[in-house]
C-alpha cells in the first residue's frame, strides 16, 4: 500500500468504539486514536473498534472491526467480504497461504442473503503480524492483506 492510500484509509474514516456485550457506542474517535498500541484491546476487553471508510470499497469490504478475544487470547478482525461464493477455493487457499494453521483457525461463512463472506481472522497468526503494532498498523496490515486477496481472485 502506498502512503497516499494509507492516508486516505484513515483521513475519511469513521472510527467508533463499541461495547462487545451490548453493541452500544462508547465513543466516536479521531484518527489519533489509531496511534494506540494494539494492546489497548487487552486493557479494554469489553470493547471493539469499528472502522468504516470509502477506501475499503476498493477491496470489496464495507468495514473492519478489531477486538481482543480473551477466550483464545488473540486479536481478531471481523469483516464482510463481497466476493462471490464461487471463489470459495481461491479465498481459502489465499488465507491458508498467509496463515499459521497450527494455531487458532480463521473462520469464514458465506451469507447468501447478503452476498458476502463473514470472515473472522485471528490476527496474531497471520504471516507478517508484529506484537508492536499500533491499531493503525493493524488496519493497514489488514487492508494490504485484503487488497492482495482480492487482486489474486480478480
Amino acid at each position: 500500500m502506498n502512503t497516499k492510500q494509507a492516508e486516505n484509509l484513515f483521513n475519511e474514516a469513521i472510527i467508533e468504539r463499541y461495547n462487545k456485550e451490548t453493541d452500544e457506542l462508547i465513543a466516536k474517535e479521531t484518527k489519533e486514536f489509531l496511534q494506540n498500541p494494539l494492546t489497548f484491546y487487552k486493557e479494554h476487553l469489553q470493547e471493539y473498534t469499528f472502522l468504516e471508510t470509502k477506501v475499503l470499497d476498493d477491496v470489496s469490504v464495507d468495514a473492519i472491526a478489531v477486538e481482543y478475544d480473551e477466550v483464545f487470547e488473540v486479536y481478531t478482525a471481523m469483516f464482510g467480504l463481497f466476493i462471490q461464493k464461487k471463489y470459495t477455493n481461491e479465498l481459502r487457499a489465499f488465507l491458508d497461504e498467509h496463515y499459521n494453521p497450527e494455531k487458532v483457525q480463521y473462520s469464514m461463512m458465506f451469507a447468501g442473503n447478503e452476498g458476502l463472506w463473514e470472515i473472522n481472522l485471528p490476527i496474531n497468526y497471520l504471516k507478517g503480524y508484529d506484537d508492536s503494532f499500533t491499531i493503525e498498523d493493524v488496519y493497514q496490515f489488514l487492508y494490504t492483506l485484503i487488497f492482495k486477496l482480492v487482486a489474486s481472485i480478480k
